[in-house]
């Protein structure tokens, strides 16, 4: 255990690796995500195209391309309910929300590592920066979000791998 003077800015540190960590596991999860919105955009232009362009060649099956083309088209109307892109589309904002929380938090602690903020007020900072957190989460995913445990993993590898590149290890308090 640190010691007393040193345990909010340690408590900070640990704050901020967990706060790079879950930036990193959303980023990791709307990519997932991404793919899959992506697979279904190019399933719709697909069929959609092979339909007109194979009703032209064969006429003779004018429902079958007619099923085709209405079923791309109902399958690019309902896209925007799948589960997957509204989840895509929360991802990518709550991406962009705990990046820019992050931003600040990692200027936070230079002040602090500079020994520039008193504990009481780096104990407000730490409470602060997990209520935004928390505030950015419930708003992009009010019901909570379960990542799957291979993104957390590579999550937490990369996080690891940012800190290790970016502070040295004497620089945590």
């Amino acid at each position: 255990m640190a010691p007393a003077h040193l345990r909010q800015a340690d408590l900070y540190w640990k704050q901020l690796a967990q706060l790079k960590a879950a930036c990193i596991c959303i980023r990791l999860y709307r990519n997932q995500l991404h793919k899959r919105v992506h697979l279904v955009d190019i399933v719709k232009a697909v069929a959609s195209s092979a339909g007109i362009g194979a009703w032209v060649v064969w006429k003779q099956f004018p429902l079958i391309w007619t099923a085709i083309i209405v079923a791309a088209q109902i399958l690019d109307a309902l896209k925007s309910v799948f589960p997957f892109a509204k989840d895509h589309r929360a991802a990518n904002d709550l991406t962009v929300a705990l990046e820019v929380i992050y931003i600040d938090a990692e200027d936070e602690w230079e002040a602090i590592f500079a020994d520039q903020v008193p504990d009481a007020e780096i104990t407000k900072r730490r409470t602060k920066l997990r209520k935004l957190q928390l505030e950015a989460e419930r708003k992009h995913f009010p019901d909570g979000i379960e990542f799957p445990q291979k993104i957390v993993a590579l999550a937490k590898d990369e996080a690891e791998a940012y800190f290790e590149l970016t502070f040295s290890q004497e620089d945590q308090a």
